[in-house]
């Protein structure tokens, strides 16, 4: 593997400890202030902000990942896409699961900035944070799962 892109796998892999740790900050905020009627703070919209950057900068990270590992590769050109589990999690669960979950973030992050009341703010956010949330911890390539598990914590080392 080329160095620069080992330089974006470690840090695509880093990055899913920043994404789970707002999106549990978020999806815990919303439902304290949804359960404790609280007023929607700057601070509840900051860390919205925060999860989207992260979500965004990962996408970006992901998308060259996409194409250099699968497109320019050759793998998906192959006709035995879907049957093969590593190249079907990768270019299509993976990537198409994510994708939805940052679409849950800029949902959440937007209704975070609009004006309206506070409890159906925090119900929105906390439903938008905590489904994304689950797709983010179903969908990572954790170590030890089956065919597609990568190391828990990203070394420089050559994958």
């Amino acid at each position: 593997m080329q160095p620069y892109l080992q330089n974006v796998v470690f840090i695509h892999s880093l990055f899913r400890y920043f994404i789970l740790l707002f999106a549990i900050v978020v999806a815990a905020q919303s439902l304290i202030g949804m359960v404790g009627k609280k007023e929607f703070q700057k601070a509840n919209r900051i860390m919205a902000l925060f999860l989207l950057i992260f979500c965004d900068l990962q996408l970006v990270l992901g998308m060259a990942l996409y194409y250099y590992k699968l497109i320019a590769s050759g793998l998906m050109q192959s006709v035995n896409v879907m049957k093969d589990p590593f190249t079907r999690f990768y270019a299509v669960e993976h990537s198409v699961s994510m994708v939805l979950a940052i679409v849950l973030v800029h949902i959440a992050y937007s209704d975070a900035k609009k004006s309206m009341n506070a409890d159906r703010k925090f119900k929105r956010m906390f439903w938008c944070s905590f489904i994304a949330l689950a797709i983010f911890l179903a969908m990572i390539p954790w170590e030890g799962k089956p065919v597609v598990g990568r190391p828990n914590f990203p070394s420089m080392q050559a994958s």
